[in-house]
């Protein structure tokens, strides 16, 4: 988010205004969204966490308002709000079937590869630890950029990039185990 619509969302949280969260939607609701998609592997889930991070927006505003950077305090927030969601459910294990509703949610980065492709990855990507999961997603299905995935997960564009890296690599080999080279 620009530094300008920042402090402009900033003067309209301390004013109480709701079209503080409007604009907070508009500029990175898109971006939340397939974030929380890729640790809760569910659009169901994602939703009701979506709905839940907003709730907990509108009540912490005035520590909203004092944030240095609010796009990563809102990404820290979306990711402590997945987490809780993940730690209150019951124990099942993941199924992959449901890892593989990210590829439901597509842009432009994505449009060279078929559904096939993506399958794929997906598929080799359920069993990357989160952190890289998590770098990988934003990166090949959101379109961000490491400076942007940096300030999103509040950690150095170095420890951005290593984490792609890393977890391509991991990727990779995952893809090759599974039999689906790309």
């Amino acid at each position: 988010m620009e530094k300008q619509i920042e402090l402009k969302i900033k003067e309209l949280l301390l004013k109480n205004d709701s079209c503080a969260l409007e604009i907070i939607y508009d500029n990175i609701g898109r971006n939340l969204y397939k974030y929380m998609l890729s640790i809760l592997c569910s659009h169901t889930k994602a939703e009701e966490v979506m709905q839940n991070l907003f709730v907990a927006i509108a009540e912490k505003r005035n520590r909203l308002s004092r944030a240095r950077n609010l796009t990563s305090y809102i990404f820290a927030m979306a990711k402590n709000q997945a987490m809780d969601f993940l730690r209150s459910e019951p124990k099942n294990e993941k199924n992959i079937e449901d890892y593989k509703n990210i590829i439901t949610v597509r842009d432009n980065t994505t449009d060279k590869l078929n559904d096939e492709e993506i399958e794929k990855i997906t598929n080799a990507l359920f069993f990357l630890p989160l952190k890289q999961r998590e770098v990988i997603t934003m990166k090949f299905f959101q379109g961000m950029t490491f400076e942007d995935i940096a300030k999103a997960l509040n950690i150095s564009l170095n420890t951005a990039a290593s984490r792609y890296r890393y977890g391509i690599e991991k990727l990779k080999g995952k893809l090759k185990e599974l039999g689906n080279e790309i």
